[in-house]
């Protein structure tokens, strides 16, 4: 998952992620990647959403500087979330809540489920993200402003 430290959208997000890995406990790893933009300073990334993020059994909590692997993996919006297999293909992407700012049951966090469990079925392989901009580099006084 690529995320925004400072998106409220995506505690709803981190909230999915800590459901998915309990039930797919020894059977996936996860990595939480925060971007931290140019400029930004020591603790810019050290937030609630990061600690919660790190009490997840099996979650790696990691730093994106200057947003190298948000660009890599072509994330554009907070929560998105990036499933590959053991071979490295990639098998989901895309948001796991309903809506923004919402958690409960989705097609993101289903897909994720059924091929955790391979069951992959008539599961969506990608879904829409909602959360703050993860590419937008914020000015001075600037609100987060999340995305549809």
């Amino acid at each position: 998952m690529l995320a925004h430290p400072h998106c409220p959208c995506t505690r709803a997000s981190v909230g999915e992620l800590a459901r998915i890995m309990a039930h797919g406990q020894g059977k996936v790893n996860a990595c939480v990647l925060f971007v931290k933009p140019t400029g930004a300073g020591a603790n810019w990334d050290d937030t609630e959403l990061r600690h919660n993020a790190a009490a997840i059994p099996g979650v790696t909590v990691l730093t994106d500087s200057d947003r190298t692997e948000t660009a890599r993996f072509g994330a554009e919006t907070s929560g998105h979330t990036l499933l590959f297999g053991r071979d490295g293909a990639l098998l989901f992407s895309g948001g796991i809540t309903p809506s923004r700012g919402h958690a409960g049951g989705n097609a993101g966090e289903s897909a994720i489920l059924a091929i955790i469990e391979e069951e992959w079925g008539d599961h969506a392989a990608a879904t829409p993200v909602f959360g703050c901009s993860l590419t937008r580099q914020p000015q001075e006084g600037d609100k987060i402003a999340c995305l549809k």
